[in-house]
């Protein structure tokens, strides 16, 4: 009986929070991955400056910061022009294997930076092999470029694997639901982290 009325009390409080998520933001037609890297092959870059601009290119594609779509793939979340760490890197991921890099998804449980010397905060980013060297690469910002992405792990570097997806959506859940249904009860915005529009890209 109790399973029964926590999964209706679930139902009820994340099922709108889902249904009622913001919808493609601005009027540009979201980039597709081809477009992503064929937009960086007509760049004429090469080597570490062709990965900055597949950086760049990632970057400009998610107009907002979003965390209230933690359920989509990141291949939906590019089509819908938000996501959050784990999605818009791992769509940098590809288009990085596609232009020829060696790369691989990594993620941290504590970070400092963006900005914000006192922001603590998990982070999935890029480790990309150039010229023999595992650089860090984050389309985070449009500003930055391969070994430059203005955040320092505060934990040991793990590998993002499928369970670690799964666990960390799974744990930021009851934090956006929590945000969600505050701003929604007293009218104001929802907070930054969880849906606002993200700093250097063009709407």
């Amino acid at each position: 009986m109790r399973k029964r009325w926590f999964g209706l009390v679930a139902a009820l409080t994340l099922g709108p929070v889902v249904a009622f998520a913001p919808a493609q933001p601005g009027n540009r037609p979201a980039p597709t991955l081809d477009d992503l890297v064929a937009q960086c092959l007509t760049s004429g870059r090469q080597g570490r400056e062709l990965a900055s601009e597949a950086i760049r290119a990632v970057a400009q594609a998610f107009e907002r910061h979003s965390v209230w779509h933690l359920w989509e793939s990141p291949t939906r979340a590019l089509a819908g022009r938000r996501g959050w760490s784990q999605q818009y890197n791992t769509v940098l991921l590809r288009v990085l294997r596609r232009l020829g890099f060696e790369a691989r998804l990594v993620h941290a449980a504590r970070v400092r930076g963006f900005g914000y010397p006192w922001w603590l905060s998990g982070h999935a980013w890029v480790k990309v092999k150039i010229e023999s060297q595992e650089l860090d690469a984050c389309a985070s910002r449009g500003t930055n470029r391969v070994g430059e992405c203005g955040f320092v792990p505060l934990t040991v570097e793990l590998p993002v694997r499928m369970v670690t997806r799964w666990a960390v959506s799974l744990a930021l859940v009851p934090f956006v639901a929590r945000e969600v249904w505050a701003a929604w009860l007293t009218g104001r915005p929802v907070a930054a982290f969880v849906y606002s529009p993200r700093p250097g890209v063009e709407p």
